[in-house]
């Protein structure tokens, strides 16, 4: 296996890829545990807590956000890596730090920094293949900054609402959605329709992208739980890992809004080929309300920090879109018993292939370039 230093290079062909993808959430929860055992056998001091959102998964598995501390915070330099804050997204994200977890056990221990993994910020989602969590929130739209408000909507949301979320169950074959998409693309613009759609809503409790109306249970208790970690902490390269915007199998890094002009320009020469604002008008990108690294870098101010969303691409925008529609369609709308005869419908089972497709080349690429840039962020982070 060729090590963490050397950019994320396969370990073997069986190995790459598809071994690091688990099957649900508890395999994944699992599975993480078990590297952070591996992690002390191999010498590392790991300390590792589970966080209880105080939901239960489709087999009655407690739903935790599970993290873990690799060397020493008495550095003062941290790596942060988050997965799973839209849930189905969890899959990928996991897979890609459980094969960092495995690089870590071929190198010596380290003191001079250390990593933090957050494991599954949405349990919730990961376990019932959905996006949103158990309040059907986005998470991703619930960390806000402090003087913010949980209400409103983006500008141009009453063009587009009633075609987001129509209040009937999902039809397997919509014969108006391709028409209807399309002109609305030609009357106010895809780059428009990007940003009004995905900035995140405050209103409508039923509709996608809603960013919740406080703090959810799961963003506090890990937010609490940085309350004590992060104190003394002087620099953090934090990367979020997401699916399901771009090029298929090809990693965008996706700047925290406000960061400088000289920062930017760096992490472009960093990571060239891969690095875009979120500025709607420039690339993949969209400016939103309450994400995760926003809220972060807002609460622990005094900190020096380098934040990147990756997001891998999976299909296109509006097939994305479908599966995510259609989803939320029919959790809200549908007919179901209890969660587990709704986790059964095809809306789910599409929500999940659509930001972890089953293809072993897609999975193959992303192992691989999750791996090579934090391995490139590590280097930064001491260099």
């Amino acid at each position: 296996m060729i090590g963490i230093f050397e950019g994320g290079a396969s370990i073997s062909k069986g190995m790459e890829g598809r071994f690091w993808f688990s099957n649900s959430y508890a395999e994944a929860a699992g599975r993480f545990m078990i590297a952070c055992d591996d992690l002390r056998d191999a010498g590392h001091k790991v300390t590792s807590e589970r966080m209880e959102i105080g939901m239960t998964g489709p087999a009655g598995e407690p739903l935790c956000i599970d993290v873990a501390i690799v060397g020493s915070l008495k550095s003062g330099k941290v790596i942060l890596s988050s997965s799973g804050v839209h849930g189905v997204e969890g899959y990928p994200g996991s897979a890609i730090q459980l094969a960092i977890m495995d690089d870590l056990t071929k190198i010596e221990p380290f003191k001079n920094y250390a990593i933090i993994f957050v494991h599954v910020i949405n349990p919730y989602g990961m376990a019932w293949w959905r996006r949103f969590n158990e309040n059907n929130v986005d998470l991703n739209r619930n960390f806000l900054k402090k003087g913010q408000e949980y209400s409103g909507v983006p500008d141009g949301y009453h063009y587009i609402g009633e075609f987001l979320n129509p209040e009937t169950p999902p039809q397997k074959k919509e014969r108006w959605y391709k028409l209807r998409s399309h002109i609305l693309i030609m009357k106010h613009g895809f780059n428009n329709l990007k940003q009004w759609a995905a900035e995140g809503q405050y209103e409508h409790p039923k509709a996608i992208q809603f960013g919740g109306k406080e703090l959810q249970v799961g963003p506090k208790l890990l937010l609490d739980w940085l309350d004590e970690k992060l104190e003394g902490i002087s620099n953090i390269w934090a990367i979020d890992l997401h699916t399901g915007l771009g090029p298929s199998g090809h990693d965008t890094l996706l700047i925290s809004a406000g960061t400088s002009d000289e920062k930017f320009d760096y992490l472009q020469k960093l990571f060239p080929g891969h690095v875009e604002s979120l500025d709607p008008n420039a690339g993949i990108g969209y400016e939103i309300l309450g994400d995760l690294h926003q809220g972060l870098e807002d609460r622990y101010d005094s900190i020096e920090w380098t934040s990147v969303t990756q997001e891998f691409g999976t299909f296109k925008p509006t097939e994305v879109l479908k599966a995510s529609r259609a989803e939320n369609r029919w959790t809200q709308w549908g007919q179901y018993v209890d969660q587990v005869d709704a986790r059964r419908h095809w809306s789910r089972e599409n929500m999940l292939r659509a930001f972890n497709p089953k293809d072993e080349i897609w999975q193959a690429k992303i192992t691989s370039r999750g791996r090579a840039v934090f391995n490139k962020a590590r280097e930064d982070l001491l260099g």
